[in-house]
């Protein structure tokens, strides 16, 4: 492979200012564009549940005008000039990034830290009614409801397992001292990355990045939340729907855990693609499902490997018997040579066609630094997906797919029939 395409250890540069921010650049200069972000170590995981979704809305808010700048003028500042503005909130960090051309990533540093550090959190009002409203429309998409049913299943009463948005109730009762005070506490430079990759002139960005941010305070953030403990068990909720959403699964391992490939690889095996065993068992031989997948996501203190399926409600106990029923030939026989090789493939693949984003390879830079501290290069991922066996895959399926180890949610027509344990 091209070494141009590759994310290698010498291909980017970490610094780290005096304030404690980190910096990291990757400079790509076979491209015409770039991507930045400012990445901030905080989300849904880290509130409580009086002030659930408050992450979620203070980034919405980042976007309502700064000390020098409109809604209308930060967003101009960026599309006209061919660029994309946005931002994201996850359960353990929150993202405030732009893509633009390689001649405009003054900029793009420029606006994303004018809205990182001089929001002024303007219509408070009318952006929380926004979110209430972003709410209700989740809860109408069944697959994106199931995910939450099953996070709050896997992990009771713990942050990691609410509604990254949080509820209506919670958002109803935030108020903007609510929003400011949780700005303050954890929007400091030891909890924050910045991240750039694409076509730029590493030194000069670095320079730009340094004289916007050296100047904030050091501030230590506050304790995260203790590991959630796990919840086995079924929850089940009706909705007038005509398919029943349900999601299976199984404690995963936390970030840290070098096993993760491990279960990166099972994963693929058992629901990743086309010809996993999931989709041609229950999709391709049965024509039971239009959608069933498999879904792993590791955190700092804690992860989930789980299964989803869409169906009708008199073939959800086909369903539920066939994807066990994979399990256990996982648990009893090793998988073959060739769908080893296969499975590799397919996730080194995956990686590699991803780094061809600037997006990507920002967003890659940032998330490795938050989670382990410093940037994974791929040719050690590569290394740790090509030392997997066949029988580390089964060794982790006999002590994964424990009956006693399952939570499961399901999203049920009305006056369905309700599915009590999972037949494993």
């Amino acid at each position: 492979m091209n070494n141009a395409a590759r994310q290698t250890d010498d291909s980017f540069v970490t610094r780290r200012l005096p304030n404690g921010m980190t910096v990291a650049l990757e400079r790509l200069p076979y491209l015409h564009s770039a991507a930045a972000g400012v990445w901030v170590k905080t989300g849904s995981a880290n509130e409580t549940a009086e002030r659930s979704g408050v992450s979620h809305l203070l980034e919405h808010l980042f976007f309502k005008g700064t000390a020098s700048r409109s809604t209308r003028e930060l967003m101009d500042a960026i599309e006209a000039r061919g660029g994309h503005l946005n931002a994201f909130t996850s359960r353990e960090y929150t993202c405030i990034y732009a893509n633009s051309l390689d001649t405009h990533v003054a900029t793009v540093i420029e606006i994303l830290a004018d809205i990182a550090k001089n929001s002024r959190l303007n219509d408070f009002e009318k952006e929380r009614n926004v979110v209430l409203e972003e709410i209700t429309s989740n809860m109408d998409v069944p697959e994106d409801r199931i995910h939450d049913l099953f996070a709050q299943r896997l992990w009771p009463g713990h942050s990691l397992g609410r509604p990254v948005a949080g509820t209506a109730e919670s958002v109803a009762s935030l108020t903007l001292e609510d929003v400011r005070s949780y700005y303050e506490a954890w929007y400091a430079p030891e909890n924050m990355v910045f991240s750039v990759a694409g076509n730029i002139d590493t030194e000069a960005v670095f320079d730009q990045v340094r004289a916007e941010f050296e100047p904030l305070a050091e501030i230590q953030p506050p304790a995260r939340c203790p590991a959630p403990i796990f919840g086995a068990g079924v929850t089940y909720e009706e909705r007038d729907i005509a398919q029943n959403h349900v999601c299976f699964g199984f404690p995963g391992p936390a970030a840290s855990d070098d096993r993760r490939y491990i279960y990166d690889m099972l994963s693929n095996a058992l629901g990743g693609g086309f010809t996993s065993r999931l989709f041609e068992r229950i999709r391709e031989h049965e024509g039971l499902a239009y959608s069933v997948y498999t879904f792993h996501s590791c955190y700092l203190s804690a992860g989930m490997f789980g299964v989803y399926a869409a169906t009708a409600p008199e073939n959800l106990p086909r369903v539920l018997d066939l994807s066990c029923d994979e399990l256990r030939k996982l648990r009893e026989t090793p998988v073959s040579p060739e769908e080893l090789e296969s499975n590799r493939e397919q996730l080194k693949g995956t990686m590699f066609m991803a780094l061809e984003s600037t997006f990507n390879r920002m967003s890659r830079m940032a998330k490795s630094l938050l989670y382990h501290g410093r940037i994974i290069g791929v040719d050690e991922v590569v290394e740790r997906i090509d030392a997997v066996t066949a029988d580390d895959i089964q060794a982790l399926a006999q002590e994964l797919f424990d009956p006693g180890k399952c939570a499961m949610a399901v999203l049920a027509p009305l006056n369905g029939r309700r599915v009590e344990a999972l037949p494993l």
